[in-house]
């Protein structure tokens, strides 16, 4: 079914079109802003730092003193990429050291910090990036910032999640899974939609990528015990009616304690992030870098938009809901979106993909020739493999506008090849 994406006439919070109207009168943003960080960087690990973790660890030791703060250790799984695991919460910092896949005395992805929302919310970016590059100084050198992802939420009130917001959402997800009356469920599913909680939580897209998530967020801070936390933030917001009577402090705000409260969360992996920075183009013409906070602030608002975009709840096949044109319209983070084309694209090919090309490429005309293909054949096949950019780029052709140039280029360059191996006895 092919869905429109119409905005609702508006006029304050009444939304209207030919046929019917809304009033979002009652829906109340308590909170907007952002509610994980997660750091990586390139780095050369402190070795001295790394064998004092070891012992601790091989000792039994579960609180480790690294650069005069205490740590909690633990030993991670190798799902997450990384070795070891040392937590302060009370600082508001989650280290994740020593990366399974690269060499512990050679430069790599070593060192990923994440942040908690309190400490988040203690900082501006600037100040926030400078907490985080001493934390990790710690624990090694030469630190490079290679990437960062986020979660960026918003907490309202009047906000009844519909019985029928899996149909309505219009996602890219392939395959749905409902799990009803689960309370903590870990999945490493790809392209999916989950409920849980009795239909309290929802969550849709893989955590490698966007992820997508609808929740009663007063059940999550009470189960979590950051209920007091929450409700300071949201008790900050001043009531729609409050007419200025400070003798009056129950009117003050607009939220109540018997209030609920959803999140509405769109959580961006950094591969997701660095694919933004690969297809987005910043007034200067150059691509943008976004690889540490302050560089990713200035985005949020637009990526804010592009998620809820990507999963977009429909009031009809024409329409999107009036509540999706308000969170649109009416949510900023930090400042307004600028006015840049953002597009996703992949990482563009580098020397070691022309290299994997290359034995690619040599080992499929090598089977080929042994079995006499013609040469026409062949280019027409390698052509239908999925990798035509790739042998675009690897012939240095532009894949648009000289696609015949492609296929000529690549012609020649099997036939060449087939009869080579051929006359000297390669492909017997």
């Amino acid at each position: 079914m092919r869905y429109e994406n119409k905005f609702w006439h508006r006029i304050g919070n009444r939304f209207y079109n030919q046929n019917s109207s809304h009033d979002l009168s009652g829906l109340r943003y308590l909170h907007c802003g952002v509610d994980t960080i997660k750091q990586l960087y390139n780095c050369l690990l402190n070795q001295e730092v790394l064998k004092e973790i070891q012992s601790a660890y091989d000792s039994g030791d579960q609180v480790l003193v690294v650069g005069g703060i205490d740590w909690a250790l633990t030993r991670s799984s190798k799902a997450s990429g990384y070795q070891y695991i040392l937590k302060n919460l009370d600082l508001g910092f989650v280290v994740l050291l020593k990366s399974f896949y690269a060499e512990p005395d050679l430069s790599g992805s070593h060192v990923k910090i994440e942040c908690t929302p309190q400490l988040i919310a203690e900082h501006t970016p600037k100040t926030l990036d400078a907490e985080i590059h001493a934390i990790a100084s710690l624990f090694a050198f030469q630190l490079v910032p290679v990437g960062i992802s986020c979660h960026i939420a918003v907490d309202v009130k009047g906000f009844e999640i519909p019985a029928d917001l899996e149909a309505r959402l219009v996602a890219k997800a392939k395959r749905q899974y409902k799990f009803n009356c689960i309370s903590n469920a870990q999945l490493d599913l790809n392209e999916t939609a989950v409920i849980y909680g009795a239909g309290q939580s929802y969550t849709f897209g893989s955590a490698g990528s966007l992820q997508f998530c609808i929740y009663d967020k007063t059940a999550e801070a009470t189960k979590s015990d950051k209920l007091d936390f929450w409700q300071t933030i949201w008790s900050k917001v001043p009531a729609a009616d409050f007419d200025g009577d400070f003798s009056k402090p129950e009117t003050m705000s607009e939220y109540g304690l018997v209030d609920t409260v959803h999140r509405i969360e769109a959580r961006f992996h950094h591969s997701v992030i660095n694919q933004f920075c690969w297809g987005t183009q910043g007034p200067d013409g150059k691509n943008i870098s976004i690889k540490t906070y302050t560089e990713l602030a200035p985005h949020l608002t637009a990526l804010w938009q592009y998620a809820l975009n990507n999963f977009r709840l429909q009031h009809s096949t024409s329409y999107i809901d009036p509540v999706w044109q308000f969170l649109i319209e009416d949510i900023q983070f930090f400042c307004p979106a600028p006015a840049l084309l953002y597009r996703r694209e992949q990482k563009p090919p580098s020397q070691s993909t022309r290299r994997n090309v290359a034995f690619w490429l040599g080992n499929q005309i090598r089977l080929y020739a042994r079995k006499r293909y013609d040469p026409r054949y062949v280019t027409g096949r390698l052509l239908s493999s999925g990798l035509e950019a790739e042998l675009a780029d690897y012939f240095s052709v532009r894949l648009f506008g000289e696609a015949d140039l492609l296929q000529e280029v690549l012609y020649d360059f099997v036939a060449e090849k087939m009869r080579m191996l051929i006359l000297n006895g390669v492909a017997a």
